[in-house]
């Protein structure tokens, strides 16, 4: 005996439609898989290229401060070559100005040790070494010139007394003499020429002498 169950369907009712096919699934699936696959490699890539800017700009920040920084070395050693050479000329107005003094100072030193009874005729500098000639009334007079020189403290011990001669000017016997003296803390600095040799008269030295 065959039992049919005729309440299941209503009798003229469609059957469900299904909102997706089955068959289709898979590539629906796919599709999607396909896309959020490009979405991860596309936000992968912007990040990437984001960060290459950053980088890029960092690097272009840093290569800007290099460039400043090597302007401003330059400018250090520009300034540091000119300050070098500020102090080279005010080292060489330094040593005019003492190559200047030092004749004045010389012919102060010898006129304030000048004794009575002696006046010079001739000093002559070369380099560092100095020599004086003159005339005195007496061996003591020369003596005493020596000693004053070498007390002066520009000279270096000792004074050298070169020659003494006796000779009659006007019947009144008086020395001739002739002394040698090294100037303490004169010599040219190193590179530069040595003082030339000079030759002077000392006219402005000659003391009132007796029977002369």
């Amino acid at each position: 005996m065959i039992k049919v169950n005729l309440l299941a369907t209503q009798p003229g009712a469609a059957p469900a439609r299904e909102w997706l096919p089955r068959d289709q699934r898979s590539a629906l699936l796919g599709l999607a898989i396909l896309m959020a696959t490009a979405f991860g490699v596309g936000g992968w890539w912007y990040y990437l290229h984001h960060q290459s800017n950053v980088v890029d700009t960092r690097i272009a920040a840093a290569e800007g401060e290099l460039q400043r920084l090597k302007d401003a070395a330059k400018l250090v050693d520009l300034m540091t070559a000119r300050k070098d050479e500020l102090a080279e000329r005010l080292s060489l107005i330094e040593r005019l100005r003492a190559a200047k003094r030092a004749p004045v100072a010389l012919l102060e030193t010898v006129s304030r040790s000048l004794p009575e009874g002696l006046w010079l005729t001739e000093l002559k500098q070369s380099g560092a070494t100095v020599q004086i000639d003159g005339r005195a009334t007496s061996l003591t007079s020369v003596t005493d010139f020596t000693e004053r020189l070498q007390s002066s403290g520009y000279f270096q011990r000792p004074v050298e007394i070169l020659t003494t001669s006796t000779e009659a000017i006007d019947d009144t016997n008086v020395v001739k003499f002739s002394v040698k003296a090294d100037v303490l803390a004169i010599q040219p600095p190193a590179g530069t020429a040595a003082a030339p040799t000079s030759t002077a008269t000392v006219a402005g030295l000659v003391p009132a002498h007796p029977g002369v």
